[in-house]
């Protein structure tokens, strides 16, 4: 059992310290960390249903500017490891999880806050020019904390819990499982409905619809409309795109020549580069409430620093450059800002006149741009739809839903983020403001919006599992209403039920209260006889 324990306490570890987001940041999502919580405690398939099923509740969960509505994180590793050591269905697994995250809330903001003291004693090192000492604040003392905060008492839930919780489980009636069971079905659709509203353009809304509807009266699996979501969406963006590049003129041409032909000069190494952008994929490992992701992205640049500079005052005055607050998408998009950035650290290592300002300014200029258009891809896109379709293979006892879910999200993070970072560096901050002005970017999101809306459309009709029961005798026949309902519109209450959740996130009501209120409609519904588990 300790090293049960000690395996879910690392994971727990991993996915809140973001040490680096190729790991990371899959293990942050329920469907994905619950897996690994299953490995670790000998149960694979239970863990990876429990993980998927939670997950299904948080598919349109953002957190973006250090705000967290509930802490995913927390949710995923503890409510699944709660789930395993009491013996539980899975299907109960969100119904533990709920309130686990608005505890982890606390955990989260804990952390944040003693993070900042971290960020200061970098501050004390960048002014001595000791790169190593910012990067100990950077890597290693975050992670001591985070391993405090949720590792801690994630061995702690593992190694002691198991018979207190099995005997909790034991003694609920069978009415109260029956209804947590209930609030399982229900809490897909807040998922659903905080999407809706994120990527929800009034243009495009009609392709959840055209998903939705597929999926009810056609049968399709989410597999088959995510493949006619893409093919519609590949289509909508060969439709609306211009037909030159932003990056074809002669003039970008000879600015990029001008850039990057230091002569003799100090010049920039392909690895220096490459090692630049994997250790951005690390600049959240150190997340504060002060600078956001400062003291990360000032880590990750020292490669570059320490190939550019070699006086301590150079290496010094570099550090402090990058100590400032800074917040954007630091993995598919973002990684744009650090690529342009070693381009104008190596110019100014070359004696052109780029000041400390500059390189702040055009900072601070990108960072915000870069993040609505790197959050709107990753996490209101990318994420839930490939979520969607490995929540859906999981819960089936599908093993491959959770790798595949690693793999296409972690590989995409890779793809992009490296070809952005290389965008940066070589095009320089012309092109990429001119590629900010330019509606290419709003294209692309529209097409990879038109597919997880099909994609999360489907996941609504196929997971929000909820009916009305009640029946009455009209002379020898029985009427049950849900069938009635089935015969006119299937899915109608599901349906029903995410839009009157999407109609409150848009009118801006607490997260955290109207998943409350669910889990008690629920509840109340089920032992009124009203709601009953959909099969």
């Amino acid at each position: 059992m300790f090293i049960r324990a000690l395996l879910v306490a690392i994971i727990a570890t991993i996915s809140t310290g973001w040490i680096n987001h190729i790991i990371a940041w899959p293990a942050i999502y329920p469907v994905f960390s619950g897996f690994l919580v299953g490995l670790a405690m000998g149960e694979p398939t239970v863990g990876m249903i429990a993980g998927a099923t939670i997950n299904l509740a948080y598919l349109g969960w953002i957190t973006a500017g250090g705000s967290m509505p509930g802490n995913l994180s927390v949710a995923g590793v503890f409510g699944t490891a709660l789930t395993i050591l009491s013996g539980a269905d899975p299907k109960l697994a969100v119904s533990f999880a709920i309130p686990l995250s608005l505890i982890g809330i606390l955990m989260w903001n804990l952390q944040m806050t003693i993070n900042v003291f971290w960020v200061h004693k970098a501050d004390a090192y960048a002014e001595e020019g000791n790169t190593k000492g910012v990067q100990l604040m950077t890597y290693l003392f975050p992670q001591l904390t985070v391993f405090l905060i949720n590792g801690v008492p994630a061995f702690l839930l593992v190694y002691f819990g198991g018979d207190f919780f099995m005997n909790l489980i034991s003694n609920l009636p069978e009415s109260f499982i029956n209804a947590l069971e209930v609030v399982g079905g229900l809490m897909p659709a807040l998922g659903i409905g905080m999407l809706l509203k994120f990527i929800g353009k009034k243009k495009l809304i009609p392709f959840f619809f055209i998903g939705f509807f597929i999926s009810s009266y056609l049968g399709l699996n989410l597999m088959a409309i995510a493949i006619l979501g893409a093919a519609i969406a590949a289509y909508s963006y060969m439709s609306s795109v211009k037909k030159e590049s932003l990056f074809d003129d002669e003039g970008d041409e000879s600015e990029e020549k001008s850039e990057h032909d230091t002569g003799s000069g100090k010049k920039l190494r392909k690895k220096d580069l490459v090692l630049h952008w994997f250790l951005g994929l690390s600049q959240e490992c150190a997340y504060n409430y002060e600078r956001l992701q400062a003291t990360g992205t000032c880590a990750a640049i020292i490669p570059i620093i320490k190939r550019l500079y070699n006086t301590k005052e150079d290496i010094s005055a570099a550090l402090k450059r990058y100590l400032v607050f800074f917040n954007t998408e630091p993995c598919f998009v973002g990684p744009i800002i650090p690529g342009i950035c070693a381009s104008m650290e190596e110019q100014r290592a070359n004696g052109i006149d780029i000041t400390d300002e500059s390189v702040i300014s055009l900072r601070t200029g990108l960072m915000g741009p870069l993040a609505g258009v790197g959050d709107t891809l990753s996490q209101g896109i990318l994420y839930p739809t490939v979520a969607a379709l490995a929540c859906s293979m999981a819960i089936e006892g599908n093993a491959l839903g959770p790798v595949l879910f690693f793999a296409v999200f972690s590989g995409l993070m890779v793809l992009l983020g490296y070809n952005m970072y290389m965008l940066g560096y070589t095009k320089g901050k012309e092109s990429i403001i001119k590629l900010l002005q330019s509606n290419m970017l709003e294209q692309v999101t529209d097409a990879f919006s038109i597919l997880g809306l099909m994609v999360i459309g489907a996941m609504g009709a196929e997971r929000v599992l909820v009916n009305i029961p009640i029946s009455f005798t009209v002379g020898q026949t029985t009427v049950i209403i849900q069938e009635v309902i089935d015969s006119l519109i299937p899915n109608i209450v599901p349906l029903l039920i995410i839009l009157i959740i999407w109609n409150l996130v848009k009118k801006n009501k607490s997260i955290t209260y109207i998943m409350l209120g669910l889990m008690a409609v629920g509840i109340i519904a089920t032992y009124l006889g009203i709601f009953g588990l959909a099969v």
